[in-house]
């Protein structure tokens, strides 16, 4: 599995967890409806994918729901996680790039 695959199956199951796959096909409908994004092209715009959770649930939940797909993305590829509370996904998975490309 390539990095965006693997960033895209975290989110899937970082959101069904806390939301549910109703409420997360429903979401993803929406997002493809609206801003043309996949679970294939997510990982390319994170920034925009986390701005419309941000729209849909507010700044403080959109913060949680991130903070849980990066520990799943942390824990998938078995490397410590350490929250922050100025990190948003993006952020976060940016984060796992730079550490990915030192390895």
């Amino acid at each position: 599995m390539s990095f965006n695959e693997i960033v895209s199956h975290c989110v899937k199951e970082g959101l069904t967890e806390a939301l549910g796959s109703i409420i997360v096909d429903a979401l993803f409908d929406q997002m493809y409806e609206h801003y043309d994004i996949t679970l294939e092209n997510l990982p390319n715009r994170l920034d925009t994918f986390f701005s419309v959770l941000e729209g849909a649930f507010g700044q403080k939940v959109s913060q949680v729901l991130g903070r849980v797909i990066a520990r799943r993305l942390y824990a998938y590829l078995s490397l410590e996680f350490v929250e922050s509370p100025t990190k948003g996904l993006p952020e976060y998975v940016e984060e796992i790039r730079k550490k990915l490309a030192k390895s």
